[in-house]
């Protein structure tokens, strides 16, 4: 990546035009979807930011500067990562990140530390990270990439300058999309299953994601019987990750509810799918989707905020859930 992402160039702008004007805060934090970009976005800032001859507001590539960038080699970029997938962000890798941001620039411009996600940072970690929001080093800039901003201590986000990518520009990302996918044709309904981030859109087209929908909205049509099992459901879910699995309910909800809240017949969209979505959905109120939407919506920020838990009660407390609103449904028509 040599450029920003097409649905990035305005965040790019601001940011660049900040930084050529010497006005940069000190602390900034990337805030929007997973999947996104944020990640190489703040890599290729931090190239512009280092590069000794920038042009035409990108690095340049050929000085001494972009070469050791390249390279992985820069004496003055850090990257603060969990050492595992998954696990958290230490205080002593913060504290390490601290004493270099400490030392002086070995190439006369500035030291830059990306963390990502912010969010995998604990506690002790956190608290150790805000003196130096308070008491920034001189030619220093932190970039804090998160996913799931609500984690952080309201006095880490008060103290970063926020740059958000909540709003991606669905054209831009539409046409990046296209012509990388396999199925041009499969764009929109990747895009909307992946909560418009093109990048996760992309690797969502490797896999069986779009079949794997298809198998989900199965279930809940079986689920939605009286004498269906839940446990036997939600242990056929537990072979795929549950945080895929959430995020797979998390779209058919909102996809039902955005199409009860449409009358019949006059949605912008009436695919095969959106009819069969309609389908499912048949008698269910747009309160009821949406009850049932907060409910994985809430399983989904356990299953990736919390450790140790029982990802098939969680599974199956959706299922259960489901299941009831139709029973309700079933007992007031016998009525």
């Amino acid at each position: 990546m040599l450029m920003p992402y097409p649905w990035q160039l305005k965040q790019w702008e601001q940011l660049r035009l900040a930084a050529d004007r010497n006005r940069l805060a000190h602390a900034l934090l990337l805030s929007g979807a997973e999947g996104s970009g944020m990640g190489q976005f703040a890599l290729e800032l931090s190239r512009y930011l280092l590069c000794e001859t920038p042009a035409r507001s990108a690095a340049c590539e050929q000085c001494r500067s972009c070469i050791l960038f390249n390279a992985g080699n820069h004496p003055d970029i850090r990257l603060i990562s969990p050492e595992d997938n998954g696990s958290q962000i230490k205080v002593d890798a913060i504290r390490d990140m601290i004493a270099y941001l400490q030392l002086s620039n070995q190439y006369g411009r500035r030291k830059i530390a990306v963390i990502e996600p912010a969010e995998g940072m604990n506690r002790h970690s956190a608290n150790s990270l805000l003196k130096t929001l308070e008491e920034p080093t001189l030619s220093t800039l932190l970039i804090l990439v998160s996913y799931q901003p609500a984690r952080l201590p309201v006095t880490i986000r008060s103290r970063c300058r926020l740059i958000s990518f909540n709003r991606t520009d669905r054209h831009s990302a539409s046409e990046w999309l296209r012509k990388r996918i396999n199925d041009p044709a499969q764009t929109n309904d990747l895009l909307e299953l992946a909560g418009d981030a093109p990048l996760r859109a992309l690797d969502l087209d490797e896999t069986d994601a779009l079949h794997n929908r298809g198998e989900m909205l199965e279930d809940l049509q079986e689920a939605a019987l009286p004498y269906a099992d839940p446990v036997r459901i939600a242990e056929k879910w537990q072979k795929n990750d549950a945080a895929e699995v959430m995020n797979r309910l998390l779209f058919l909800f909102s996809r039902m509810a955005a199409l009860r809240a449409t009358e019949a017949g006059k949605s912008t969209r009436q695919s095969d799918f959106d009819a069969e979505l309609r389908r499912v959905a048949d008698g269910m109120s747009l309160a009821a989707l949406l009850d049932c939407y907060d409910v994985s919506l809430k399983n989904y920020h356990l299953l990736t905020s919390e450790t140790n838990l029982n990802k098939q009660s969680l599974l199956e407390e959706i299922i259960v859930f489901w299941q009831s609103i139709h029973n309700i449904l079933s007992a007031d028509d016998a009525d």
